[in-house]
């Protein structure tokens, strides 16, 4: 990851990092909710002014916006440390091994058992499912990934907000997506064809995300990758 300057303590331990910018977790919130606005649970706001024409100076506003995000995204949110350092960032081809979607039982198959983003699209397909007992839940990011490419076609990080959340345990990575692994796959797919990096991002990271559920490396997450093989043996997860 490249930017134009270096902040905050952690850059002090990492020589010649350059960030594209400070950030807090206010703009992470804010990032974030701009995402998910059409799909955050009712009651909404009338108007969108809180994502459109945000103070965040205004401790009312971010308190409103978290609360907001947490109605549909508290099961993610809740489990990142807030006292971590935060930094506009762009993605480009070097990092994209090291770049990982959202550890959780949905995207094991489709990303092969890896949650590697590279890896999501020789494994999307269509049909997936998991099933346990008379529970069963479709599994459809293939379709999600075909309607938001077309979209995608000429990115360009200078002027998108097409923002991905990420998390590390330090600026060098794995990085996590918290936000945004359909929109990394879309984009993704579309790189193989017509280049379109460096992506934007924002990346919450410090040594108190290594114990996060959602960090790749973390105890849970490389637990949960041997329940999620052990459910594709059961044919639950296919």
């Amino acid at each position: 990851m490249r930017g134009t300057a270096a902040f905050g303590s952690s850059a002090d331990t990492v020589a010649n990092v350059q960030f594209l910018g400070p950030a807090t977790r206010d703009d992470l919130i804010l990032a974030w909710l701009r995402s998910e606005w059409d799909r955050v649970p009712p009651p909404r706001p009338a108007n969108r002014d809180l994502i459109d024409s945000p103070d965040l100076s205004n401790a009312a506003e971010n308190a409103e916006r978290v609360e907001l995000l947490y109605r549909d995204r508290g099961v993610i949110l809740k489990e990142v440390p807030a006292e971590v350092d935060y930094a506009w960032v762009l993605i480009e081809e070097a990092d994209l091994q090291n770049l990982f979607i959202l550890p959780c039982r949905e995207w094991y198959l489709d990303t092969g058992g890896s949650f590697r983003l590279v890896d999501a699209p020789a494994n999307l397909a269509a049909g997936r499912e998991f099933r346990w007992g008379s529970y069963r839940q479709p599994i459809n990011h293939l379709a999600t990934v075909d309607a938001l490419a077309p979209k995608l076609i000429g990115y360009d990080a200078r002027t998108t907000d097409e923002v991905l959340i990420l998390i590390a345990a330090n600026w060098d990575g794995p990085y996590s997506i918290i936000d945004g692994s359909h929109r990394a796959a879309a984009l993704y797919r579309n790189s193989l064809t017509e280049p379109n990096l460096p992506w934007k991002a924002l990346l919450a990271f410090g040594p108190p995300i290594a114990d996060c559920m959602w960090h790749i490396e973390s105890a849970q997450a490389q637990a949960g990758m041997v329940d999620f093989r052990q459910l594709v043996l059961l044919g639950a997860l296919r």
